[in-house]
């Protein structure tokens, strides 16, 4: 019985390493932007209990892929299931953040790092290949769980210069361009699918919030890549204003056409993927899916995004405000998504069938409704 169970173990389950790895990063950045000691040490705890989790869930995630390798490749080719298993490398990266900025252990950050780059390396590359081989895919199977490749992409420039890696900045800059390019693309027919062809089942109404995802992290990316963190920008722009006050112009001038650009758009998106969420709530089709977990992550990288944002920009406090609503936001969905998460679980070991609110997604699947 555990060994069936073990061979259906959905790939979800990573959902909850990443979205865990958002909120403890979150609490992380607000606390420390709003000198807040008590959320530095609860995102402090919340990493040590996500790597617990984490190694537990690996372990049998592994096991699955020995009892099943075939089928386990067979999904990653699949141009609709393959995209979702780099929830497996984007969980692993954002450990070495857990490990290499909150908890401030770089070594063990920069392991995650080099397991889950080269992971979502295999995984991209197999993909995209797979994208282009495939005889066809039907426009209307398209969802932004799509974006999952390109978010990763984002993800390695943004951590790798977290931990310190300037030696290596060409080879993130190569993460920081596929990840960018390939998100916008894949934006443009998402774009397309919403406009021109039936609306999204309801099942999928929470992956429309993965779009504001890479937004929200594509400045980041550009900001670490470009040695222009928050304490690394400030000293520089102090430098530039000795020399020539028109010099620091043109670095704010620079620095703000980037993050505008990206973290605006997401700054768009947000009431835009809240409205659609309200709208499909309002009509009682909203139940509980797997991709739910897709609520938590995007929320918490787009608080931090502004929280970066504001520390640039200390002037305007509103967006530490904006920052701290995004973070109560995130844990909303956090503690939602983990309660039904449980329940169903639970209904599922015992054999009993799961509530109608918890009815889930198999997101290794083609959805249908």
């Amino acid at each position: 019985m555990l060994i069936e169970r073990i061979k259906k173990m959905s790939v979800a389950w990573f959902s909850f390493n990443l979205a865990t790895s958002a909120i403890a990063l979150s609490s992380f950045a607000l606390g420390k932007a709003s000198h807040l000691g008590t959320l530095v040490d609860l995102s402090h705890a919340i990493a040590y209990l996500n790597t617990i989790i984490y190694l537990i869930i690996s372990f049998f995630f592994i096991i699955k892929v020995a009892l099943v390798r075939r089928e386990f490749l067979e999904a990653l080719k699949d141009p609709i299931k393959g995209p979702f298993i780099t929830t497996i490398s984007i969980a692993t990266m954002l450990l070495a953040l857990d490990w290499g900025v909150v908890i401030g252990d770089k070594a063990i950050g920069l392991a995650f790092l080099t397991l889950g780059a080269v992971l979502h390396t295999l995984f991209f590359i197999v993909i995209i290949y797979s994208f282009i081989v495939h005889e066809g895919i039907e426009v209307h199977l398209m969802n932004p769980g799509w974006y999952m490749p390109a978010v990763g992409n984002v993800l390695v420039p943004y951590i790798g210069s977290s931990l310190g890696l300037s030696g290596i900045k060409s080879l993130l800059g190569i993460y920081l361009g596929t990840g960018v390019i390939m998100w916008l693309a894949l934006f443009t027919i998402w774009l397309y699918r919403s406009i021109f062809h039936n609306p999204p089942p309801s099942r999928l109404v929470p992956a429309t919030w993965i779009n504001f995802a890479p937004p929200a992290i594509a400045p980041m990316a550009y900001e670490m890549l470009l040695g222009l963190g928050p304490h690394e920008y400030h000293t520089v722009l102090k430098k530039a204003a000795l020399e020539a006050a028109t010099l620091s112009k043109y670095l704010t001038s620079f620095f703000d056409m980037f993050y505008y650009t990206f973290w605006g758009l997401a700054g768009l998106l947000f009431p835009v993927v809240l409205l659609v969420t309200i709208h499909y709530l309002k009509k009682k089709e909203l139940r509980f899916a797997e991709s739910w977990w897709a609520f938590v992550f995007p929320v918490a990288a787009y608080s931090i995004s502004t929280i970066h944002l504001y520390l640039h920009h200390l002037n305007e406090v509103w967006l530490l405000y904006y920052a701290s609503l995004l973070y109560v936001i995130a844990w909303f969905f956090y503690v939602i998504t983990t309660a039904f998460s449980v329940i169903y679980g639970i209904e599922e070991w015992f054999g009993r069938s799961p509530p109608e609110l918890a009815r889930p997604l198999n997101v290794e699947g083609r959805v249908n409704e």
